[in-house]
Parts: C-alpha cells; structure tokens; sequence
C-alpha cells in the first residue's frame, strides 16, 4: 500500500466515525515517531555492543536506572508527540449536540424620528443601548435575531446562537425617512422559526412556532406599511408576546422648532401593541426586568448534528502526556536525556 493509499485509507476510517480533518496533510507528522522509535532502538544496539566489547571481565555491573520506568518514559513522550500531530491536522468532530430553537427578536425603530436629541444623547443611541441590554442579558441558550424599519422592514440578522453578531448588526444601522412599524412585526414573525414537533399556538393551518417573544424598541410613530393592530393580531394568534420599550422624551411631547423636522412620539400606539399581544411595557428597563421577560419564554430542545473542531482538546492531551512522559525520566535517569 502506498503512503497516499494508506493517509485516504485513515482519512475514510476516521470519517466513518463523524471525524473529519481541516489540515490532513500535517497527519504525516505521525510518522516521526516510528522513525523516532527505530533510530531509538539502533542507537541502543550499538549502545549496548560497545559497551560488551569494553567490559571489565569480573567487573561490577552497570546499575539499572529503572529501565521499565525509562521505557514507561518513552511511550508516554512518542504518544504527546504522536498527539500534537493529531492537534496540528485540526480534526473537526460532527456529533449530535442540544440546541434550543426559543428565538427573540429584537425590533429596532430607525425612522427619521430616531434623530431627535430629546434623549440624551440622541434617540437612535438609547436605543441602540437598550438593544445592547436586551441581548447582552439574553440566556447563551436562546436565539436571537435583529430587525431594523423605517419606511420598510428587514432583517439584519438571522435568529443564532451568536448573540454579539446581532448587537453588531443593529449597530451600523442608520435612519431614513418614514415608518412602518406594522411591517416590522410582521417581519419579525416570519423570522420566528417553525417547529416541526407540532406545539400549539399556531392558527389553524398556520405553522407552530418555537417558542418565542418580540422586543420592540420604537417612538410608536407609524407613517407607512400594513396596519399595527393586524400585525399585532397575528402576533397574538400566534401566542408571541410583543414587549415595547418606548423611546422618546418623558412628559409632553415638545413642539418642534420652526423649520425643523418633527420627532412623533406615540406612546400609546406601542402600549396598544403590548395589550393585544400579552406582552409588557417597558419604560426603564432593568435587568430584572429582561429576566422575567427571558424566563417566560419556554424550550423548543432538538438534537442536531453540528461540527466541533477538537484539535484543542487532543493538543492538551498530547501536552498532557508529554509532561508525564518528561517527569518519569527525571524519576527514572535523574535526567531527561
């Protein structure tokens, strides 16, 4: 069998058994330690026929330093460096791994409105912030997707486990004329996922959704798009809370200064949105207030298989046995070579 034959033969093997390899060339550097090992075992030939040729007839013998502790020594030290070749070829292990489908998607207002300075520093900024807040206090176990409006709606980020990708996406966005709120809802319904294990809460033959619960930070102001409530009706068809986080100045709305563009804030909109959804009204909030609104969301738990790369864990293996490999000969030559 020829080398490559034998490296295709490996790489099938292992991939029979969900392993994979990111840099299979590099498995070539397995084969330093049989190499190792035959020069090891020439060297002690020769070795031990000089010292036959020079013994003393009657002489004392050479003392004996262990030499099952040595050879111990060894296996351990070839196994390490046989183990950072593995670690070096980075293998990647594909195996069934829990992953939970609740999604919460996070609605941000980026309407002309946004602009006004009402809001220390801008609206846009806080609520930016309060996004931030939202997912960074968001369970690792939860999924977390991201949609921006203003005359229309999209989505910025799909629903993921990666929590720091959706703050960075709603961070770049940028505000434009116009407002349609209606639409976002109805977006961020669509990115909700669906679930195939039948959970109530869908209409009748609408799909069932995951678990799942909207943050929708916004002035309330609505100039384009579908209608509010028929978004919200879906919504509350579909058993997904809708939690609103007004953004605009506390008390009466100011009267904007001639020749300048006016920042609508419609509290009572958003608040109409919460009532028809279950959901809250969130004016301030605090941590706890984002764990009880995480809490309330339950599990959508399946089995999927995804790729883990390995090469971290088989490297501090190998660095393991190498350690070992290093103290026995201390413990068995009162050296290390």
């Amino acid at each position: 069998m020829t080398p490559d034959a034998a490296l295709d033969a490996l790489l099938e093997l292992s991939s029979a058994y969900g392993i994979e390899w990111r840099q299979p060339a590099l498995l070539w550097g397995v084969l330093l330690v049989p190499v190792i090992l035959v020069l090891a075992g020439l060297a002690r030939a020769t070795r031990a026929r000089t010292r036959d040729a020079f013994r003393v007839v009657g002489g004392p013998s050479n003392p004996r330093y262990g030499r099952w502790r040595r050879g111990l020594a060894g296996l351990f030290t070839m196994a390490g460096l046989a183990g950072l070749a593995v670690a070096f070829a980075r293998p990647v292990w594909t195996h069934p791994q829990p992953l939970d489908r609740a999604t919460v998607v996070v609605v941000l207002d980026v309407s002309a409105a946004m602009r006004a300075t009402d809001v220390t520093p801008s609206r846009l900024e806080a609520a930016r912030r309060i996004a931030r807040e939202a997912i960074g206090a968001a369970p690792a176990r939860l999924q977390i997707a991201g949609v921006a409006y203003g005359p229309t709606a999209y989505l910025v980020a799909p629903p993921t486990h990666d929590h720091g990708a959706v703050t960075a996406a709603l961070g770049v966005v940028r505000t434009v004329v116009g407002a349609a709120p209606g639409d976002a809802l109805a977006v961020a319904l669509a990115a909700i996922p669906s679930t195939a294990s039948g959970r109530a809460g869908g209409t009748e033959g609408a799909p069932a959704r995951v678990p799942a619960a909207i943050i929708l930070v916004a002035t309330g102001d609505a100039t384009a798009g579908r209608p509010v409530d028929v978004s919200a009706t879906a919504l509350a068809e579909a058993q997904v809370p809708v939690h609103v986080v007004p953004i605009g100045p506390v008390g009466p709305v100011p009267t904007p200064a001639p020749n300048t563009v006016p920042a609508p804030f419609v509290p009572r909109v958003l608040q109409a949105i919460a009532r028809q959804t279950d959901g809250r009204t969130l004016n301030r909030p605090q941590g706890r207030d984002w764990r009880e609104v995480y809490d309330a969301i339950g599990e959508d738990v399946v089995m999927q298989d995804l790729p883990e790369e390995v090469g971290h864990l088989v490297g501090y293996a190998a660095l393991g046995a190498w350690a070992i490999g290093m103290a026995l000969m201390i413990w068995a030559a009162r050296r290390l070579v």
